[in-house]
């Protein structure tokens, strides 16, 4: 692909990545992404979260209706509200792994609790962990932005929601045939709950550290511009970075110059010898 019409005189060959068989930068996306919607489906496949109420006010518990509407479920919507402009920031400063890995861990905090906590204060503070795992869904939906190149955007954006949904539907299904068909207690439904999200903690460890985010790392200019280098038809010079390029379109994405040494096109050495004699 050439550009033309760059003002200075300048006539240069701009070679794009295509041209010079290199990959483009998305070719890495498809094990982030996989890797983070397994973390998505296990994260989400929770049988037992659509039997939440009648566990706590079962046997198991033995909370009182006023215990766990009027005291128990509102702390999870208070630490969710105070937690999630916080846990937003975090994220991005911590660029979205760890943030992932917190959001894994509390998982399996809110199910063992579940499974093996007594009491009231018990329960509130399991709530208070369910709060953060929430509050840390941000970094599961945006870690991918900061690993895949813009034009994979809407495709890895419906690979990680979809992951998330089809968890979600798995788990409620799952649950309900598991109980209403085979008699499983709501304990043995925790207990799978809890070895899901233990899956999910464990894949997240494989998911690849960001180099950029939204807010405070950004990459340098020196990281992201590439040299330019020009050949000026008259004399053979070399331009460095000159303004004129910036006007051309396409030029940001230039991935390699025109070599310094004109022997590497044949065509232009013949044109160059074309007109040396045309002189004579």
């Amino acid at each position: 692909m050439e550009a033309q019409d760059v003002p200075g005189g300048l006539r240069s060959r701009v070679l794009l990545p295509r041209r010079l068989g290199l990959a483009p930068r998305g070719c890495c996306w498809a094990l982030p992404t996989a890797v983070l919607c397994f973390y998505g489906f296990f994260a989400n496949l929770r049988p037992s979260e659509p039997f939440l109420t009648p566990y706590l006010l079962g046997p198991d518990k033995n909370l009182t209706e006023t215990q766990v509407f009027n005291e128990i479920y509102p702390v999870w919507t208070y630490s969710y509200l105070v937690l999630l402009f916080p846990v937003f920031l975090a994220t991005d400063y911590l660029r979205y792994k760890p943030v992932i890995l917190l959001q894994g861990l509390s998982l399996i905090v809110t199910w063992f609790m579940l499974l093996y906590a007594k009491g009231l204060l018990a329960i509130q503070f399991l709530e208070f962990f369910y709060g953060v795992v929430t509050a840390t869904e941000i970094a599961y939906y945006s870690y991918i932005y900061s690993i895949v190149d813009q034009a994979l955007y809407q495709k890895v954006t419906s690979y990680c929601r979809s992951a998330a949904l089809v968890g979600y539907t798995v788990g409620s299904v799952s649950g309900q045939v598991l109980v209403s068909v085979a008699n499983w207690s709501l304990f043995s439904l925790n207990v799978v709950s809890l070895t899901s999200v233990s899956v999910a903690f464990a894949m997240a460890w494989f998911l690849p550290m960001p180099h950029k985010s939204l807010f405070f790392h950004h990459l340098s200019s020196t990281q992201v511009s590439k040299e330019t280098k020009v050949v000026d038809c008259k004399n053979g010079t070399v331009v460095r970075d000159d303004p004129a390029l910036k006007r051309v379109p396409g030029w940001e994405d230039v991935e390699s110059k025109v070599p310094l040494n004109v022997e590497e096109h044949p065509a232009e050495q013949q044109v160059r010898s074309a007109a040396v004699w045309g002189k004579w």
